[in-house]
């Protein structure tokens, strides 16, 4: 009982800081730019606002537009407490890999919905853009699952951070498939430069285009979606290709410690990837799968690698 209260705990923490790291990662772009940029907490705000505000739907949209938010967010939550934050009690019911990407793929599925719902342009060129890039992307995932199953003889994520977080040795082909991962994890959230989270053009976005015509609330369910399944794959990246420094047994001292790590962790790969947005443009759509076939070499790499060595 004890272990399944920390895993609640950790999961609701970081479902309320998800917000403060995306304004977090804005405020490191703003700085990298040259800028002051708005307070790490205008996320919070900007849901404030959506909240307080009315939904205006298209009148060609149909029970898809909905209860579509609303379904996104609650399977983003619920992927959310099938993975170990800060903490793993070992081998659970929960985290199976396969289980928590069916999660992230119900997301994108009720997403594409919704972009086809209100029955827009937009919305159906951002829907078929997303659906290509998924496409080329599961081979890429199922082969990174595949190196970690070899690696750890698990597909449990808890089991895989709770034996590594001792702080294994990590050779080339765990190296090799934390790129990958990296480069999947950057196709999923549609960061550049795969997509510009932070333009309305509509020649150039995805996932925007599918939420173009979404307000109010409805809105305020899609994104907190999003940013949600952007922290779950931050998590996951940590605990599957450096957990170390996560803890494995209850006390105070030993979480809290396991709490900070994780933390300054999220903040490396962030300031990373504001980097990467500062220094990058948007690729054209047909240069993507140029990218995701890097990352499936890479991935096949790993595998080798690990088999052979």
């Amino acid at each position: 009982m004890k272990y399944i209260a920390i895993n609640f705990l950790q999961s609701m923490l970081l479902i309320i800081v998800t917000p403060l790291f995306m304004g977090i990662l804005k405020k490191f772009k703003a700085i990298l730019r040259g800028y002051k940029g708005s307070s790490i907490f205008q996320v919070y705000y900007d849901y404030q606002k959506l909240f307080s505000k009315g939904r205006i739907r298209s009148s060609q949209s149909g029970f898809i537009t909905q209860i579509g938010p609303i379904l996104s967010l609650a399977a983003a939550i619920t992927a959310v407490f099938m993975i170990p934050t800060f903490f793993s009690s070992g081998e659970t019911y929960l985290g199976s890999l396969f289980l928590i990407i069916f999660m992230m793929s119900i997301v994108k599925f009720l997403n594409t919905l919704i972009g086809l719902d209100c029955a827009s342009t937009f919305g159906g060129m951002g829907t078929s853009r997303e659906l290509f890039l998924s496409m080329l992307a599961e081979p890429v995932m199922f082969l990174t699952i595949m190196f970690l199953y070899f690696e750890n003889k698990s597909f449990n994520i808890f089991t895989i951070c709770f034996n590594n977080s001792a702080g294994a040795f990590y050779g080339i082909g765990h190296i090799l498939a934390a790129i990958s991962f990296f480069i999947l994890l950057l196709t999923e959230n549609a960061r550049l430069p795969i997509d510009n989270p932070e333009t309305h053009l509509e020649l150039t976005m995805i996932h925007e285009a599918m939420i173009l015509d979404l307000s109010g609330t409805d809105l305020a369910f899609v994104e907190m979606a999003s940013q949600i399944k952007l922290m779950i794959f931050l998590t996951i990246f940590i605990n599957l290709f450096m957990p170390f420094g996560a803890a494995t047994t209850l006390g105070a001292v030993i979480i809290l410690k396991a709490a900070v790590v994780f933390f300054v962790k999220i903040l490396v790969i962030l300031f990373g990837i504001s980097i990467i947005e500062i220094s990058m443009t948007k690729s054209r759509l047909f240069r993507v799968p140029e990218l995701l076939s890097a990352a499936l070499a890479i991935a096949i790499a790993a595998i080798s690698l690990n088999y052979f060595l």
